[in-house]
């Protein structure tokens, strides 16, 4: 990367591997095209502070305790820029909830699994530990621990990942570094 490029982090990246972006993950998905650029755990990146215009974590907050979020934050704050850009997606636990309601009348699993089970635990069917979910958040419980944890400028935007559970299931969080 050269002098003056802004530095994007992809934390958690999984098998979404991508162009333009540093990307790190714990462990390389089998998935993946390729490598991420750094293997680390997404609350000790080894990493200059300060280095990150944008740091995104799609699906991956969901993945740590209650009691371990606010170190996760503080690792990316740490790393962000400034007024550096935090991008967080993940399961709406009220959305999960609901759409298991709606859909345990109607027997179809697939649904059940897709909609409200795997945003509500992560995906068993994979049997992987770093793939259950530790905790489930909804915009108006996020918005009040990102400002408690040094962010500002808290918004929601339209959720871009995760095309099954885009309109009804996710949500999406944009916030800046205080």
């Amino acid at each position: 990367m050269e002098d003056g490029d802004a530095m994007r982090l992809n934390v958690g990246c999984g098998r979404h591997v991508l162009d333009g972006w540093v990307n790190v993950d714990v462990v390389r998905s089998p998935k993946a095209s390729r490598d991420p650029e750094i293997l680390a755990k997404a609350t000790e990146i080894p990493l200059e502070d300060g280095c990150a215009d944008e740091l995104m974590a799609i699906h991956l907050f969901e993945h740590f305790y209650l009691w371990e979020a606010p170190q996760a934050l503080a690792e990316w704050r740490r790393l962000l820029k400034p007024g550096g850009l935090l991008v967080l997606e993940m399961p709406d636990i009220v959305k999960c909830a609901q759409n298991l309601l709606k859909l345990i009348d109607r027997g179809d699993a697939k649904a059940i699994n897709s909609m409200a089970m795997h945003g509500l635990y992560g995906d068993a069917g994979l049997q992987d530990p770093w793939m259950c979910h530790r905790w489930g958040w909804t915009p108006k419980t996020l918005e009040p621990f990102l400002k408690a944890n040094g962010f500002t400028k808290i918004r929601t935007a339209p959720t871009q990942w995760h095309p099954i559970g885009k309109a009804h299931r996710d949500f999406r969080m944009e916030a800046r570094k205080a």
